[in-house]
C-alpha cells in the first residue's frame, strides 16, 4: 500500500477544531489478480490496521468494494475504496496514521512472506484521495454490510448540513430498527475534488446490514412521519438535481472499536 500523503490544499471557511472526526475516502483501481488483493487486505493488513485501532492510532479503517449495481456510477472506474477516520486532523496527518509502516510487528515472517508472494499479482493502476470532516454522524447496534456514499454540490452548504443535523438525524435515529440502518452520517469536503465527483463539497451516507434493506430505502421509504419531514426539508432549494451521484460499496473488512 503506497504511503498516504494528504495535501490539503484548500480549506472552507468554517474553522475545524480537534473535536471533529476527519476521514479519507482513497479510491484505487485494482487490476490482475483482484482475489489476492483482497486477501491480503482482509486477512492481512486488516490485522495491522486492527492493532493501530487497538493502539489508537487511528480510529477506524475499512476496504469497501464497487458493487455491480454501479455500472457507470463510479467515475474513474474505481472498484475499491479504503475508508480510514480519525479523532481529529492532527491523528490523520500525523506519522501513526501510516498504521501500515508496522506490518513487521503485527504479521509473522510467514505472513509478511505471504503479503509479498500475492502482491506481485496485482498492481493499482489509479487512485484518488480525499479529505472529509464529520458534521455529524448516528449508529446503532451491529455491524453494516452495505454503504451508500451520496456526494453532492448544494447551493447552501450550511443550510445542507444544518438542515441533516436538525431534521433528518432525528428521523434516522427514531426509525433506524425498523430500516435495518446502522450507520448515517454528514461530512464536508475539505480537499479539491481528484475523483471527477462533479466538486461535489459535500457527501452524506447511509449504511444498512444487506444489500435489500438498502435497496428498499432507494426505492422509497413508507414510515410514519417520512411526509411530514419530506415537507419541511429545502433540499430541493439547496439541491435542485439532487446528489451528483450515489454508489453503493460493500463492506469487505473493517475494524472493531476497541
Amino acid at each position: 500500500m503506497k504511503k498516504i500523503i494528504l495535501i490539503i490544499a484548500v480549506l472552507f471557511t468554517v474553522q475545524i477544531t480537534n473535536a471533529q472526526r476527519v476521514f479519507t475516502l482513497h479510491a484505487v483501481k485494482i487490476e490482475g489478480n483482484t482475489d489476492a488483493f483482497e486477501k491480503v487486505e482482509t486477512e492481512l493488513n486488516a490485522k495491522v490496521a486492527q492493532e493501530a485501532v487497538n493502539k489508537g492510532d487511528i480510529l477506524y479503517w475499512g476496504l469497501f468494494k464497487v458493487t455491480k449495481f454501479n455500472s457507470g456510477d463510479i467515475p474513474g472506474d474505481y472498484n475499491y475504496v479504503w475508508v480510514q477516520w480519525a479523532n481529529s486532523i492532527d491523528d490523520l496527518l500525523s506519522q501513526k496514521s501510516n498504521w501500515w509502516n508496522n506490518s513487521d510487528k503485527v504479521l509473522t515472517p510467514a505472513e509478511m512472506e505471504l503479503r509479498k508472494t500475492y502482491s506481485v499479482t496485482y498492481k493499482g493502476v489509479k487512485d484518488a484521495r480525499e479529505v472529509f470532516v464529520v458534521e455529524d454522524q448516528a449508529s446503532v447496534n451491529g455491524n453494516a454490510a452495505y454503504f451508500q456514499f451520496n456526494f453532492g454540490r448544494p447551493t447552501n452548504v450550511s443550510g445542507f448540513i444544518e438542515e441533516n443535523k436538525t431534521l433528518w438525524k432525528p428521523f434516522f435515529v427514531k426509525n433506524m430498527n425498523q430500516m435495518n440502518m446502522k450507520v448515517w452520517g454528514v461530512a464536508r469536503r475539505l480537499t479539491f475534488p481528484t475523483m471527477e465527483t462533479s466538486h461535489s463539497t459535500v457527501m452524506s451516507w447511509d449504511a444498512f446490514s444487506s444489500l435489500e434493506d438498502l435497496m428498499k430505502y432507494r426505492i422509497g421509504l413508507k414510515i410514519p412521519g417520512y411526509t411530514e419531514v419530506v415537507q419541511k426539508s429545502k433540499m430541493k432549494t439547496y439541491m435542485p438535481d439532487g446528489f451528483s451521484y450515489a454508489p453503493i460499496f460493500k463492506v469487505l473488512k473493517a475494524t472493531t472499536v476497541k
